[in-house]
């Protein structure tokens, strides 16, 4: 018999499993042979595992953003009406255990090196017998990975979260009982199109046979596309705008729908965007009703008060006065929330901006929004091999009146930030999680666990 894995060893495996520039997912640049290759894999490597999602219940989530805030108050929602949930999301901030979550608790360290090792033996043999399928990605591993996790701890529902795109991603081999698509925006166009309604198509991809459909508010002309791809499937569809609203502010607000109306919510996550995000979660719920699910009113208010999700304008206090406000924002909408984030509640203050990006990002779009708020900008790069060199960025927010400097990492971005910022400013972070995280190392909130490849 081997000897057991340890949790290091279930990095290194996964590090040398992975691709897209070690981005940690499957290649999305392939062509539809591929994608459908990659589903094929994940299909037999969940047979191998037993099936582990034979019979479970889903929320599946796709979307350009709020997609994790969204996926993170659905299973708020749900543990607050006591019901047992699975998280699966990505990326992770500070370690890979993360993406893996119980009831909101990442999986054990010891626990998640036991599944890397039973799952890598079973892709090891399905490489063996089906070479012409291709070798097992670190996602499909990591998804297979979740799903037998959540079934082996009788979850009685999953969140699960679309890594990129929908129709080709690694999670879309799952029948679930509500498929959700949050805010679409321009995002990865080079694999998923470049308008928003070829966006839409790709992301209608999780759409399944009689399962229904939440969305968030979207234009007219992606409402159509995701309507019409659902109406082909035989999904009800339901869209925010149209099948429910919300007023008030993210600190009380309502949200009336099918439902009825729920009054005097309150959501965690700060920003008056999160109250579509909480509108669609709430939405979500309703739909899963279907599938035994009873989440009443008090459930909602609850669940959107206790949900916790680092790295969504998350204020860190620092020293005289000055705040560092850190935020996954990746795509112009997102930025956009940002930026009003920022003005209704820290209204009149300086900004030092701190922006690192992929580099996959259309940095100048980014910058018209954020550069309304900030006077100095630092350019920088993350340890990300996906990341933007810093002098790029520098380059795209030219276009701006900002005074611009380039640092090496986010780790010395943040110290220059802070030697900088004077008395009351404010320090916002952003243009990506990978940044996030490292901001959130930098300033003591988290230890990174080093990946074995040497990233």
């Amino acid at each position: 018999m081997s000897a057991m894995w340890s949790y290091r060893d279930a990095l290194r495996e996964l590090w040398e499993r992975s691709n897209y520039d070690r981005g940690y997912i499957a290649n999305p640049f392939g062509d539809r042979a591929s994608g459908e290759r990659g589903l094929a894999r994940v299909r037999q490597l969940l047979r191998l595992a037993g099936t582990p999602d034979d019979k479970m219940l889903v929320a599946h989530i796709a979307g350009s953003k709020g997609k994790g805030s969204t996926a993170a108050m659905i299973a708020a929602i749900a543990g607050a009406a006591g019901y047992r949930v699975g998280l699966y999301t990505s990326p992770h901030l500070h370690s890979f255990r993360e993406r893996i979550a119980v009831d909101a608790v990442p999986i054990a360290a010891p626990e998640f090196a036991r599944l890397a090792q039973r799952v890598t033996a079973l892709a090891s043999e399905l490489e063996n017998a089906n070479p012409e399928l291709g070798d097992i990605s670190a996602f499909e591993l990591l998804t297979v990975m979740a799903l037998t996790h959540f079934q082996a701890t009788n979850r009685d529902l999953v969140v699960l979260e679309v890594g990129l795109g929908g129709t080709y991603d690694a999670t879309n081999v799952v029948t679930p009982a509500t498929s959700v698509v949050t805010k679409l925006d321009l995002e990865h166009t080079a694999v998923l199109g470049s308008t928003l309604e070829a966006i839409a198509a790709a992301k209608a991809g999780i759409f399944k046979p009689g399962v229904p459909v939440v969305s968030s508010p979207q234009p007219d002309s992606v409402v159509t596309v995701l309507e019409s791809l659902a109406l082909e499937r035989d999904c009800a569809f339901h869209v925010g705008g149209r099948d429910w609203q919300w007023t008030g502010h993210w600190r009380r607000f309502s949200v009336e729908g099918p439902w009825g109306t729920y009054r005097s919510l309150a959501s965690a996550l700060p920003g008056d965007h999160q109250m579509e995000n909480a509108a669609t979660a709430i939405a979500a719920a309703w739909t899963l009703d279907a599938g035994g699910f009873t989440l009443a009113e008090g459930d909602a208010r609850q669940g959107l008060r206790q949900v916790q999700l680092s790295g969504r304008f998350e204020p860190v206090p620092l020293a005289n006065g000055v705040v560092a406000i850190l935020d996954g924002a990746h795509t112009p909408a997102s930025a956009r929330a940002l930026t009003e984030t920022v003005r209704a509640e820290y209204p009149g203050r300086s900004v030092i901006l701190v922006l690192g990006t992929s580099a996959d990002k259309d940095v100048e779009s980014l910058g018209r929004e954020l550069a309304w708020i900030a006077h100095h900008a630092i350019a920088t790069t993350s340890r990300s091999p996906r990341a933007a060199p810093a002098s790029l960025i520098a380059t795209g927010l030219s276009a701006f009146p900002l005074a611009i400097e380039v640092q090496p990492s986010v780790a010395a971005a943040v110290t220059r930030a802070k030697a900088l910022a004077h008395p009351g400013n404010l320090i916002v972070i952003t243009g990506s999680l990978f940044v996030v995280a490292e901001a959130r190392e930098a300033l003591g909130l988290g230890t990174p666990v080093p990946d074995p490849g040497g990233q």
